[in-house]
């Protein structure tokens, strides 16, 4: 088998060929200008990297280098070898940066990939073929797998013409976005200054406020300690009010019972009297009924006695007094019965007038009761 080199060597060269087409495919998604790059992919590659603005710093030094580069192409001056060393490692931090971010790996950029940079990939790809083919192959192989590269070179050379227009055409777009991007970086560094004035606009509003919101709360702690002594001097007052009233209410409500407790015992007094009294009347309405009986009996006596004169002959005058003793017997007896009745009446109303005392004094007793009186 022949080989150009050791087997460490072509291990070395595959692995810088692997790296090459890794970076062209990060490369393939990264916009020709930094105004071209969508927001989200911004973001994307801040939010990965952990540092937004050495990330932001990043692309725009390597852009600035980039259009510096084609300022000195369109002008036709030469380039020196620092700012191609420094565009060198621009990109090499670039590349380092958008690989951390998975950028046209696992995240697939909102751009499109570059068609120039896609096909330089292909060639790579087929060079690492060839390389890989070299290293494995035979002389006889290597010969007909040269033979197609040549084939291959041939209808490349065919479409160098096509080639060299699209480069023409790349060339006079450049400038054109280079026009473009000049406008908008203007516009960008305009909007900038007036995003600053804004901002220093609203940092001194927001100062203003502060203040005037610092002032306002010490006005208002201050009339807030006001108004809470004034309420703590009010309550003072209440509170000695309230002593007073408890103290007045305490005595009201002594002397209030004491007189409570004399009425009680004038009315006990009172209805102790008239039992008394009804008692004596009950005695003297039986005595007026036992009177009663026996004013009847004696009445029946006489009217038996006056049926046995009836009989007699010489009854006349005798029945003559007889009728008038048993009129005036009736008269008594009626008297009698009349003085009953008022006195039987009496002792029903003061019967009555009784019970209905008792029953007024047992409820004001109730009422007198712990947690039954008024007042408290």
């Amino acid at each position: 088998m022949s080989r150009d080199g050791t087997k460490t060597e072509s291990e070395r060269i595959l692995t810088v060929l692997d790296e090459l087409l890794q970076d062209l495919g990060i490369l393939a998604y990264l916009p020709n200008m930094y105004g071209d790059l969508s927001a989200e992919d911004l973001n994307h590659i801040q939010a990965q990297g952990g540092r937004p603005a050495e990330a932001v710093q990043t692309l725009v030094d390597h852009y600035e280098i980039e259009r510096k580069l084609d300022d000195i192409r369109v002008t036709g001056a030469a380039e020196a070898a620092g700012d191609i060393a420094s565009h060198a490692h621009s990109t090499r931090a670039v590349v380092d940066l958008l690989k951390g971010a998975m950028y046209g790996q696992a995240y697939e950029p909102a751009a499109p990939a570059n068609d120039a940079i896609v096909r330089f990939q292909k060639i790579i790809q087929t060079l690492k073929g060839l390389v890989q083919n070299n290293f494995s192959t035979t002389v006889e192989e290597d010969d007909q797998k040269l033979q197609i590269l040549r084939d291959t070179v041939s209808r490349e050379q065919h479409a160098s013409a096509d080639v060299k227009a699209l480069n023409r055409e790349y060339h006079t777009e450049r400038k054109l976005r280079h026009t473009e991007v000049m406008k908008k970086d203007q516009a960008i560094r305009k909007l900038m200054e007036e995003h600053e004035d804004v901002e220093q606009k609203a940092s001194e509003d927001i100062n203003e406020y502060s203040r005037a919101a610092i002032e306002r709360q010490a006005m208002e702690a201050q009339k807030a300690e006001a108004e809470e002594q004034e309420l703590e001097e009010q309550l003072a007052k209440l509170e000695q009010q309230l002593k007073q009233l408890k103290e007045t209410n305490t005595q009201s409500e002594s002397t209030l019972q004491q007189e409570r407790k004399k009425k009680e015992n004038n009315l006990g007094n009172t209805i102790e009297q008239y039992d008394k009294e009804m008692t004596e009347k009950t005695q003297e309405i039986e005595l007026a009924r036992a009177n009663t009986e026996k004013a009847k009996l004696e009445l029946a006596s006489i009217e038996k006695e006056a049926m046995r004169y009836k009989q007699s002959n010489d009854e006349v005058q005798e029945e003559n007094q007889i009728a008038q003793a048993r009129h005036q017997n009736r008269a008594t007896v009626q008297i009698h019965i009349e003085s009953s009745c008022r006195m039987i009446q009496a002792f029903w109303r003061m019967t009555a007038e009784q019970n209905f005392w008792k029953k007024k004094a047992q409820k004001k007793k109730g009422k007198g009761k712990p947690g039954g009186k008024k007042g408290k």
